[in-house]
């Protein structure tokens, strides 16, 4: 009968998922009506003494404040481009002169390069000067030629970039039940694509050392650094593979390989891979017993 109380941190996190989920998918009174129901569960199972008041508290108090983060993080959600959204068809595209920061490791495939930029500035069309911004565009870059892709595949995160490109909204859905590849960027604060023609069109340069962009750069090297030594102790037809599995850089797996996985259902391994759930565990669990934090502290 008690069974919630010996886990009082996992069903304060299925609460704190319920309250996020339903302020996502729903609007308005769904969202009360939801709420209503989690305190009519919760004070339920208090009062049958499955759970302590306590701990039904806290989970109610978990679900609001997942809620209300959702509800003020998606009030929040919204582009600097405010006019170009209002007035712009989805398939057309204005022109944009941008400066900003890469915030992503860049990606090269193809014929094409893309990373994303929280810009700083940008004029767009025929403005006569740039505006103050911050948002957080998705780049593509076509590459012209074959010496392109070494020249996309050098910059880096952290660097400053400079960008003359075109402007575009991203696809919406356009069959029911189809993917929502504009919700799907809008979710990641991305409402808008800057389509480039060639790495002419992208001058970049070192930024600041110390910022978080610059420090997540360095950690892409030392990526870039492990998976090299990886290629050197293991045949080309695993490098890939252990790659992959330790250090999460999929771009080298064989599609055979992955194809195996996925018949089999175990592609989950290598989308965790990177961050070993184990350690991950371990460490939390250190730092709470060092708190002297046991389960049982919110029952």
């Amino acid at each position: 009968m008690r069974i919630i109380n010996r886990r009082p941190l996992v069903w304060f996190a299925v609460s704190w998922l319920a309250g996020a989920s339903c302020a996502a998918s729903l609007t308005g009174m769904g969202i009360v009506f939801a709420g209503l129901a989690v305190t009519a569960v919760l004070a339920a199972l208090a009062i049958g003494k499955a759970a302590t008041w306590r701990l039904a508290v806290m989970c109610l108090l978990a679900y609001g404040l997942a809620s209300g983060e959702r509800l003020w993080a998606d009030a929040r959600n919204v582009t600097a481009f405010t006019g170009l959204a209002e007035s712009a068809d989805p398939l057309q595209t204005s022109p944009a002169s941008v400066s900003g920061t890469i915030v992503s490791p860049v990606e090269v495939d193809g014929d094409i390069a893309q990373f994303r930029a929280k810009l700083s500035s940008a004029r767009v069309g025929s403005e006569a000067g740039a505006r103050r911004l911050s948002e957080t565009v998705l780049v593509r870059v076509r590459l012209k030629e074959q010496p392109q892709q070494e020249i996309a595949a050098a910059w880096q995160r952290g660097e400053q970039v400079q960008i003359a490109g075109e402007l575009q909204q991203p696809a919406a859905q356009s069959n029911i039940g189809g993917f929502d590849y504009r919700r799907y960027l809008r979710s990641q604060g991305i409402h808008w694509l800057l389509q480039v023609q060639g790495t002419g069109a992208v001058h970049a340069a070192p930024g600041p050392a110390w910022t978080a962009a610059a420090l997540l750069g360095r950690i892409d090297n030392a990526r870039a650094w492990l998976g090299s030594r990886v290629d050197k102790l293991y045949p080309a037809d695993q490098a890939g593979y252990m790659k992959g599995l330790v250090l999460g850089i999929r771009e080298d797996l064989d599609p055979d390989q992955y194809g195996q996985f996925a018949r089999l259902g175990l592609t989950h391994i290598l989308a965790i891979s990177g961050l070993h759930v184990a350690v991950f565990v371990y460490a939390f669990g250190g730092l709470l017993r060092l708190l002297r934090f046991t389960r049982c502290n919110l029952a």
